[in-house]
């Protein structure tokens, strides 16, 4: 097997999100569809449902609420954790990804926003 470049580190994929306005629906098919594990109850004011691979070799699927299904941000997202978050950020502006010119970040928050040179969002993941 090849290694990964040393400059890659441990950035990893992590998370699938997927927006939904019909939560139980969105978890009842990803749940089914992956054969992962979704949660017992979803209250109707929970933003966000994780489904988990019961293997525990897959990435986590992340259920996101939404009013709506819109064109922003992207109904699917990758999320890439990292224990060195700006390091990568650097580098993947470097590489063509660009940061949006308006994001609404909640007070509190250990995610970075970025696009692709496609356009497609992502999100940097400060995570040990």
């Amino acid at each position: 097997m090849t290694a990964r470049p040393a400059e890659i580190g441990d950035l990893r994929l992590a998370t699938v999100c997927v927006n939904a306005t019909d939560m139980d629906r969105a978890a009842d098919f990803w749940a089914a569809a992956l054969g992962y594990q979704r949660p017992e109850r979803i209250g109707d004011h929970d933003q966000f449902a994780h489904l988990k691979d019961p293997a525990g070799t897959g990435p986590s699927v992340l259920i996101q609420r939404a009013d709506a299904i819109p064109d922003q941000p992207t109904p699917v997202h990758l999320d890439l954790y990292t224990s060195d978050r700006d390091h990568h950020i650097d580098r993947l502006l470097a590489l063509g990804a660009t940061k949006p010119d308006r994001w609404s970040y909640p007070d509190e928050h250990e995610f970075v926003v970025l696009r692709d040179p496609e356009g497609n969002e992502f999100c940097v993941i400060a995570k040990d």
